[in-house]
């Protein structure tokens, strides 16, 4: 009786994990290495805050210079009630004064009074203090303290006018606002001429992509240092049976956890950097002419480009990893 030849083995099915338990491990592998997981998450957060930075300011900056080439025009709709108030202001406070005048002119005649106003009491501040506010006063500050005190009529009339004055300081300033603003850009060197404008925009691109290489490299360095510390450990995942995309899908699915968070940490950080800086240079202009569709738009362009940059950078590392033999893998000394 022939003995049987021995069986070969059959290979058994080979079985995919699920993207739950893909996940599980990956969050799981970034636990455990914490600090490599904060090096690649500190590129991506320094690469976002820049490019968020710098695209959050670029809206604005172009919000308030459209705004005041617009605002600037003569036919220009926005001022127009305030130009016909200030066309209004400007008469009645030129007879306010003219009756003030003649007032304190009759009051300063012999016998002179003896005592003066309490102005602080009476207006809030000191005449000298709102000659200096104003600018100008129907008189001067001493003539008009001892005016008043002679004669009380004379005091609802000054406040009428300190009142229409202050407006009309507020009037004017509000219709040479786009001329203070564009000189105010002038100064921080921000440009205002087309040319300027369009070579302002190529250099803002080289920056921007010279930002975009320096944080790719980095984030490929990381990764493949990633890989490189886990030899053994992917080894011992393709003894056990992984699969190369099973590897892939691992790898991928870290760098897309350190690059959401390392973008929307990177996001807020540019945005409030922007922000800070325009308010510190233009001031109320800035809150003004906030173009909340631009920054939405270049917000969610800067998610975009975060997440792609880092799921591009672990592309290679991955594809590294997965066509590692295990055999190689073990013997590796690290």
């Amino acid at each position: 009786m022939n003995p049987q030849s021995p069986q070969k083995p059959a290979v058994q099915r080979q079985i995919a994990l699920p993207m739950k338990t893909a996940v599980e491990i990956a969050w799981k592998n970034i636990r455990m290495r914490l600090s490599r997981s904060l090096l690649v998450t500190s590129g991506i957060v320094l690469a976002l805050a820049f490019l968020t930075s710098i695209n959050v300011s670029k809206s604005m900056v172009d919000a308030m210079r459209d705004w005041a080439a617009a605002a600037s025009a003569p036919d220009a709709q926005e001022f127009a009630p305030l130009r016909a108030e200030r066309d209004k202001l400007e008469p009645d406070l030129a007879r306010l004064e003219t009756q003030i005048r003649s007032k304190s002119h009759a009051a300063l005649s012999p016998p002179k009074p003896k005592g003066r106003i309490d102005a602080d009491k009476e207006f809030g501040k000191e005449l000298p203090a709102l000659q200096k506010e104003i600018g100008t006063l129907p008189g001067t500050a001493d003539d008009l303290g001892l005016a008043m005190a002679k004669d009380a009529s004379i005091v609802p009339l000054f406040k009428t006018w300190l009142e229409q004055s202050r407006r009309l300081l507020e009037v004017r300033a509000q219709i040479s606002a786009p001329q203070s603003l564009q000189q105010l850009m002038k100064a921080s060197g921000v440009p205002t001429t087309a040319k300027d404008i369009a070579n302002n925009r190529i250099q803002t691109r080289w920056l921007l992509g010279l930002a975009l290489l320096v944080a790719f490299v980095g984030i490929l360095n990381a990764m493949l240092m990633s890989v490189t510390e886990r030899f053994r450990e992917i080894g011992t995942m393709k003894c056990l049976g992984a699969l190369d995309s099973f590897i892939i899908k691992l790898f991928l699915i870290e760098s897309l956890f350190q690059g959401v968070v390392g973008t929307l940490i990177g996001i807020i950080l540019g945005v409030l950097l922007s922000l800070a800086s325009t308010l510190t240079s233009y001031g109320h202009f800035a809150w003004k002419n906030l173009p909340l569709g631009q920054i939405s738009l270049a917000l969610l362009i800067c998610l975009a480009i975060g997440v792609a940059l880092t799921v591009a950078g672990a592309l290679y590392p991955a594809w590294q990893a997965a066509r590692m033999q295990p055999i190689e893998a073990m013997r590796t000394d690290t």
